[in-house]
Order: structure tokens, then C-alpha cells, then sequence
């Protein structure tokens, strides 16, 4: 089942929720609407299920109009998709299995044999007359995806599908969830706001901000590829300035840069370097690369967070730095910084 959206806007009263969005997302894809809190993909997520009607735009389902400006609407319920939200919205008065079995037809109860078997599958199988609230938040989790998927949808929408649970639950459920979903070839679009969380489960990802998708392709291009400030950014801690091109050579604060095979045209650029992308190294400090005071170092695990300040520009604010592994220099030591240039992402101020 493909769903293709054509020129959505969609607005509350004078706020403008989504602007102009076109998107395609193909049969059998995982999809991930990534971005921070107000950026419009939740709006998108519940105009895709029809819990919103289309204001400005079209939106179609197996080359067939669902949604449109001028006043087609067709029902959540007739549009063939399953839907999953953040909070899962368990019936308290029910079981687990007559949840998972709640939105099966007449002619769907062939789907309890499966219901049985995905709930041995999850190690579950002893839980099907229990009620939701003697589940904790992965199993109540596990439940609602599996009533999701029960009446066999082609496409499931997943808001925030983690959001709720504990950070070492996170990364099980997360795995479940791509089984499943592989297994039972079933295409999802699931809105998230970690970056993690899209580039481990999406075929593709949609980067939104403001009501717009500032780009869409896989996790490997939006990751190594970014398309503009925003999301060369958005993975981690990184820091961004104002910097020059000309002739092949960038010049900021980080020091001065041949950037090879770039189309950047010359003049005044953003640049993003990402904190994994820094180093702090003893060397004589010369002009080119700028000498730093260490202000904190944060262990976190195999990581390590160095927070610094360049000497020369204090105004400019922190500078993140973050390293594999333990960190055992001074902090009190003439530091240099020293910057990839083959990740370092220049780009021309019109596309922040």
C-alpha cells in the first residue's frame, strides 16, 4: 500500500501547523517522521489516519483520493490502517487477548490463532487473561502493537511508540518491534523525536521543522549527507558557526580548511561540526587551529564529553567535544582543537 501526500497545509486558527509538505512512502517501508516537539509530524501522522481532515492538499492511499482540500474525507476505519499512540489506550475492562482482538470482524477470527502465537512469540503466552494494569509499560506496549496489526493493516502508524518506557526497556521493545513488523511485512510510519530511534528502525527519514520536511532519504544520506544546518545538527551534540568560502577553502574560528569536491558557492556559510568529529590534542598552537580551556569533562560511559572554550573568542559560548572512551588529560593543559574536514558541513546561509 503506498501513500502519497501532495501539497499539505494545514493550520490551527492562526498557527500554521504544516506548510506545502509533499511526501511518498512506498509499499512495505518503515518511514520515521523526525523532529523536535511542534514541528507538525504528529498533525501529519493524524491527517494520514484521517483523524484530521485535509484542509489544503490531497492525500491518497493505493492511488485512491482519502483526504482533499475541497471536502473528501474518507473514515479512519475505511482507510485500511492501523494506528498506535503513545499513551496505547488499552480497554482497562478488558483482557489482553480481547484487546488484541477488539478490532477483528466476523470474518477475521481466523486471526486468534495468530494472536496466540505472536503472544508465545513475545514470551507472553501465560498473559492473555490478564488485565493491562497488572502489565508493566513494555508489555502494555507489546499489546497495543499487537492489536494494531491484528485486522492485518497494511500500513501502521506508530506516535511516539517508546517515548513511555525506561531507557533499558527502550532498545528490546524497539527490536520486537522491527520483528514484528518485518515478519508480518507490514509498512509504518512512526513519528519520533530521537534521532537514535529513527536511524535504528526507519528505511527512510523524514526531518521536519516548522511544518516543513527539510529532507527525506535514508539514515545513512541524512546522517552523512545533510541537506542543511538543521539537520547536519540534529544527531547529537554538535556546534555551528559563521564562517567564509572562497576558492575551495573555508575560514571560521575552527582555523582554515580545503574542502574538497564541495559545490559551495563562495561567500558567507553556516558550518556544523559535530562533537564526535573534534579532537583535543598537546601540540604547539599555531594560527590555523585555535588553542582551548577545558571548562568540564563529563564521563558518560564509553563516551566522554568535553565541554571548552576557545582563548581567543571566549564570547563565542562552549564548544562540545566528545571522545571515545576515557579521557586522561589535564584539563589545566594548553589544549588544541583540532577539526575533521571531510566532516566538517558548510552551507549557504539561504539553506539553514
Amino acid at each position: 500500500m503506498s501513500i502519497n501526500l501532495r501539497h499539505i497545509s494545514h493550520s490551527f486558527g492562526s498557527q500554521r501547523a504544516l506548510n506545502d509538505v509533499n511526501l511518498d512512502i512506498k509499499a512495505g517501508e518503515l518511514i520515521a517522521l523526525l523532529g523536535p516537539s511542534g514541528c507538525g509530524k504528529t498533525t501529519l501522522l493524524r491527517l494520514i489516519a484521517g483523524l484530521e481532515q485535509v484542509q489544503h492538499g490531497e492525500i491518497s492511499i493505493h492511488g485512491e483520493i482519502v483526504g482533499q482540500g475541497q471536502g473528501v474525507h474518507r473514515a479512519p476505519e475505511q482507510r485500511g490502517i492501523g494506528l498506535m499512540f503513545q499513551e496505547y489506550a488499552l480497554f482497562p475492562h478488558m483482557t489482553v487477548g480481547q484487546n488484541i482482538a477488539y478490532g477483528l470482524t466476523k470474518n477475521q477470527q481466523h486471526r486468534r490463532v495468530w494472536i496466540q502465537d505472536m503472544m508465545g512469540q513475545l514470551g507472553m503466552q501465560n498473559m492473555i487473561d490478564r488485565y493491562p494494569h497488572t502489565l508493566s509499560g513494555g508489555q502494555q506496549q507489546r499489546v497495543a502493537l499487537l492489536r494494531a496489526l491484528a485486522p492485518e493493516p497494511k500500513t501502521i502508524l506508530l506516535d511516539e511508540p517508546f517515548s513511555a518506557l525506561d531507557e533499558h526497556l527502550r532498545q528490546q521493545v524497539r527490536e520486537e518491534t522491527l520483528d514484528i513488523l518485518k515478519q508480518t511485512k507490514t509498512a509504518a510510519i512512526m513519528v519520533t523525536h530521537d534521532p537514535e530511534e529513527a536511524m535504528f528502525l526507519a528505511d527512510r527519514i523524514a526531518v521536519m521543522s516548522d511544518g516543513d520536511i527539510k529532507q527525506c532519504a535514508s539514515p545513512e544520506q541524512v546522517y552523512n549527507q545533510p541537506e542543511n544546518a538543521f539537520v547536519a545538527s540534529l544527531f547529537g551534540p554538535s556546534n555551528q558557526v559563521k564562517g567564509n568560502y572562497q576558492a575551495g577553502k573555508l575560514d571560521c574560528v575552527f582555523g582554515q580548511f580545503e574542502l574538497e569536491n564541495s559545490d559551495l558557492s563562495e561567500g558567507d556559510v553556516d558550518v556544523v561540526v559535530r562533537a564526535r568529529d573534534c579532537l583535543l590534542q598537546l601540540e604547539p598552537l599555531d594560527e590555523t587551529s585555535p588553542g582551548v580551556e577545558v571548562v568540564s569533562v563529563h564521563p558518560m560511559g564509553n563516551e566522554t564529553h568535553i565541554r571548552v572554550r576557545l582563548n581567543k573568542q571566549p564570547d563565542l559560548g562552549i564548544i562540545h567535544v566528545r571522545i571515545m572512551g576515557h579521557w586522561g588529560g589535564d584539563p589545566k593543559a594548553n589544549w588544541k582543537l583540532h577539526i575533521n574536514p571531510q566532516r566538517c558541513y558548510c552551507f549557504a546561509q539561504s539553506q539553514t
